[in-house]
């Protein structure tokens, strides 16, 4: 059985967690975005992809696809 990788944000700045609070409590974009932001903040604050996952109703996989991408290309993968 593979153990999945553990798998978080990178390093976030003030300005960054400021911007994904904006997204997250003002609902900027679409749902698609504000469920983004929401999981990467969520893994910026230490939360598990598992729980993660749980918390989005989705994946762990999706959840980890959305933090690679938010590591590789910032808010434009948002």
């Amino acid at each position: 059985m593979r153990v999945a990788e553990q798998v978080r944000v990178r390093e976030i700045d003030g300005d960054e967690g400021q911007r994904l609070l904006r997204i997250i409590r003002r609902g900027m974009g679409s749902v698609v975005t504000w469920r983004r932001a929401q999981m990467v903040l969520l893994s910026a604050q230490g939360m598990p992809v598992a729980r993660i996952a749980e918390v989005s109703f989705t994946s762990p996989d999706r959840v980890r696809d959305v933090i690679h991408n938010f590591n590789a290309d910032g808010f434009e993968s948002l």
